[in-house]
C-alpha cells in the first residue's frame, strides 16, 4: 500500500474531476439517486473529498476516510475553503479495510469508489 500512497500524494485528484467533469457528474446523480433523504454519510476512500463536499453541500453529515494522509489534509482544508467544516464528523487516514474506531450504526450509508480500483484480491473487497 505504501506505493499507493506515494502515488496519491504527488498526483492531483481533486484537480483530475475537475478536468474530467462527466465522471464526477454521473457519479454524483446515481449517489443521490440511492442515498436517503438526509443522514449521515461514511465515504470510505474518499480522496480529497469531492463527492463527500458536494454530499455537505446538500446538508448531508459526512465522515470521511481515504488511505493518503496528503489527501485527508486536503479534504479537511476544502471542506475549510467551502465553508462545510460543520458537516463533516471526521477526516481520518484509514485503509478502507479497517475501520476501526468508526460505529457502523451512526451511518445511514456509505460510499466506497475509490477503493474498489485497487483492492485486487477477492478478500480484500469482501
Amino acid at each position: 500500500m505504501s506505493n499507493l500512497i506515494d502515488y496519491y500524494s504527488a498526483f492531483d485528484e481533486w484537480g483530475r474531476l475537475e478536468r474530467e467533469p462527466l465522471e464526477f457528474t454521473i457519479n454524483r446523480h446515481h449517489i443521490l439517486a440511492h442515498l436517503p433523504a438526509d443522514g449521515h454519510i461514511l465515504d470510505n476512500g474518499a480522496g480529497p473529498g469531492q463527492y463527500a463536499m458536494a454530499l455537505a453541500e446538500r446538508g448531508y453529515r459526512m465522515t470521511l476516510t481515504d488511505l493518503t494522509p496528503r489527501l485527508v489534509e486536503i479534504a479537511e482544508a476544502k471542506a475549510g475553503e467551502l465553508g462545510l467544516r460543520e458537516h463533516f464528523d471526521g477526516f481520518h487516514a484509514r485503509d478502507a479495510r479497517d475501520l476501526h474506531g468508526l460505529d457502523d450504526a451512526r451511518f445511514d450509508a456509505a460510499l466506497m469508489l475509490g477503493p474498489m480500483y485497487h483492492l485486487q484480491a477477492e478478500e480484500d473487497r469482501i
